[in-house]
């Protein structure tokens, strides 16, 4: 049975995306084709490997709950992302290869939040949704259509760094004793 492992790959020239490895070949999807080793594989004959891989690489990015997360970062109906249909059809060859590189860098959980932010101020900005929660809670709106999304990104995160650095400050000052110190 083949093995499908999704991490950074040099990506090929052809138009292809190259996702990771296929029982240790590299493996590059031509739409919904898989080759590995001279050999062409349907993404059905191998989607339950692509479920296994999605897993694993999910897991370290989202945590055990990725099904969602994956959902908001990619743009996928929540129902696609589910694991019996990835089990059955498989996932876009782009979303398999950027959860190999966001698995494998050095802090895959990070990445993952971050992924997040940015897909949320991304969602909001790019179809200015402003109806439902986002009308009702304009804290949930992200940025107004036409700023700098990426300036945006900027200031939230030194603001958030702000906060915990201030958070970890404030702890150290004011930590009461534990159970266990002396007093």
């Amino acid at each position: 049975m083949p093995r499908l492992v999704l991490s950074p790959m040099p990506q090929p020239t052809d138009g292809g995306v190259c996702v990771g490895t296929l029982d240790g070949e590299p493996c590059t999807f031509h739409g919904r084709t898989a080759t590995a080793g001279g050999r062409e594989y349907e993404m059905k004959v191998i989607s339950v490997d692509i479920l296994e891989a999605v897993d694993v690489a999910a897991k370290a990015v989202f945590g055990p709950e990725w099904v969602q997360a994956l959902a908001l970062v990619t743009g996928l109906n929540p129902r696609t992302c589910q694991r019996d249909r990835i089990g059955r059809y498989g996932l876009p060859a782009p979303i398999l290869r950027a959860l190999g590189e966001a698995a494998a860098g050095p802090w895959p959980r990070v990445t993952g939040d971050m992924m997040l932010a940015c897909a949320r101020l991304l969602k909001t900005n790019a179809i200015g949704n402003r109806s439902g929660l986002h009308a009702r809670h304009p804290a949930f709106a992200g940025p107004p259509v036409g700023h700098d999304v990426d300036a945006t990104m900027h200031v939230i995160a030194q603001q958030a760094r702000a906060l915990v650095f201030r958070l970890v400050a404030e702890r150290s000052e004011h930590r009461a004793p534990a159970l266990d110190d002396d007093a």
